[in-house]
């Protein structure tokens, strides 16, 4: 026999008469319709697997991105912004102690609002260390910030003890600072216990600001991006929630086409159970995502609005923390030019061409240039004491923070209330028949494996 190949004519013939059979024979043993049958069923159970697969895990994405859900995101970012303004709050506080001698009655109250902004914050760390049981990564940050907020008290009650005795209570009937223990109270000449003190509170208003208001910020960043990817991560899945159960629908009408044509028979029952059982479970997944396509539409601008609110309060803390600068550079502070510098790199100056423009987020600075800055070392009598009472209280720097920090609460408030307008108008989540969907297409795989089985056991 000649090969069909092209081989030469001494070559060896076995080969063509058995190697490429076996190749063939398989070709030819797939094509027949028992093997067909079974390779369209594996076909469709894929697709109908994949199906009930999509239905449950695209649950989280469905419902995340929802006027309620979108609400829940932003009550976590207030929780968040509070517990950041009551960390700068309790920071300004404690600086401004620093500037006062400790029979000064004003110090008295500058240590009450100084624990009162601490111990509002330890609340609401607690009271959401509460509900975020079933977030371990939140739970994990606010620990965090918790056990950081410990050390930064226990820093500042060691600046407080040094300087000079302690008020008894607060007006809450609460000790400012636990008990001093081996360490000492103040010991030591005024001017030694002075700068010591000033280390500590350096210390501490450093620590707030690298270690405990970025755990803050950090917090913040955290539970506005779970909203802000919501958006992103539901996409795949909106796509996949319908695509699929097409393309298995597709697969279920062209396997019922065939087989009706291959074997000259009337529709298969089994596939038309399962055909039915693929529109319900796409038209129960179409439900699931419908209040998606407006959400979608309402969530740039919201984000936008977020940003802006994050814009805010960043803002406001870098007026805060430019706020203790001064007190701590004022006061008998080991590095009064790092504050400077520190409170210079935070561009809180209003430009001076502005003159007397009305109050913003930005402060005069002139006053702070010419008597606040140089008191330190100015030979004239009366100089720290004259900085100290423009910083504090009713002086003109003092009522210059005092509306700037106002300006930013207002525009913070503006800022909250337009993102919570812009929740309010996203469309309510609809429920998931994900659960659902999936049973039903476990029904229409067995609606597959029946009907397919019936004829390809009267193939056999």
């Amino acid at each position: 026999m000649a090969s069909h190949t092209g081989d030469e004519p001494g070559a060896d013939r076995a080969t063509p008469a058995t190697g490429p059979a076996r190749p063939g024979r398989l070709r030819e043993a797939l094509r027949t319709t028992p093997a067909l049958i079974v390779l369209s069923g594996a076909v469709l159970l894929a697709a109908l697997a994949a199906t009930a697969v999509v239905a449950v895990q695209s649950r989280a994405s469905a419902t995340t991105l929802g006027e309620r859900s979108a609400a829940t995101a932003v009550d976590t970012s207030t929780t968040a912004r509070q517990i950041y303004q009551g960390l700068a709050d309790a920071d300004v506080a404690a600086s401004a102690v620093f500037l006062l001698p400790p029979d000064e009655e004003r110090r008295a109250s500058l240590v009450a609002a100084y624990d009162a902004s601490v111990h509002e914050v330890e609340r609401t760390l607690t009271d959401s260390m509460g509900r975020a049981v079933d977030d371990p990564d939140r739970l994990t940050r606010l620990a965090t910030i918790a056990a950081r907020l410990r050390v930064y008290r226990d820093v500042v009650c060691a600046a407080l003890r040094v300087a000079g005795p302690l008020p008894t209570a607060t007006a809450e009937d609460r000790e400012p600072c636990p008990p001093a223990g081996a360490e000492q109270t103040g010991t030591g000449s005024p001017a030694a216990r002075a700068v010591l003190a000033s280390a500590y509170a350096r210390q501490a208003s450093h620590y707030m600001s690298t270690e405990l208001l970025t755990a803050a910020q950090g917090l913040w960043n955290y539970d506005t991006r779970l909203l802000l990817d919501a958006r992103a991560d539901a996409r795949p899945w909106l796509a996949a929630s319908v695509l699929v159960p097409l393309a298995a629908l597709a697969a279920l009408v062209l396997v019922q086409v065939w087989l009706r044509r291959r074997t000259r028979r009337r529709l298969n029952a089994g596939l038309l159970l399962a055909s039915a059982g693929t529109v319900a479970v796409l038209a129960m997944l179409a439900s699931s995502w419908w209040h998606w396509p407006d959400a979608d539409r309402g969530f740039p601008e919201l984000e936008r609005a977020i940003d802006a609110q994050s814009a805010t309060q960043q803002r406001l803390g870098s007026l805060l923390a430019g706020r203790a600068d001064v007190y701590l550079g004022l006061g008998a502070s080991v590095d009064p030019a790092g504050h400077k510098a520190d409170f210079d790199s935070r561009d809180l100056c209003r430009p001076p061409a502005t003159g007397s423009a009305p109050p913003g987020d930005r402060i005069d600075c002139t006053v702070l240039e010419k008597t606040v800055w140089p008191a330190r070392q100015s030979k004239a009598p009366d100089a720290f004491r004259g900085a100290v009472d423009t910083v504090l209280g009713d002086g003109s720097a003092g009522r210059d923070f005092v509306a700037a920090e106002g300006h930013l609460l207002t525009e913070l408030t503006t800022r909250n209330e337009e993102v919570a307008r812009m929740v309010a108008d996203l469309p309510e989540a609809r429920r998931h028949l994900g659960g659902a969907a999936a049973w039903v297409s476990l029904l229409a795989a067995a609606g597959v494996v029946a009907g397919l089985r019936q004829r390809y056991l009267e193939y056999q």
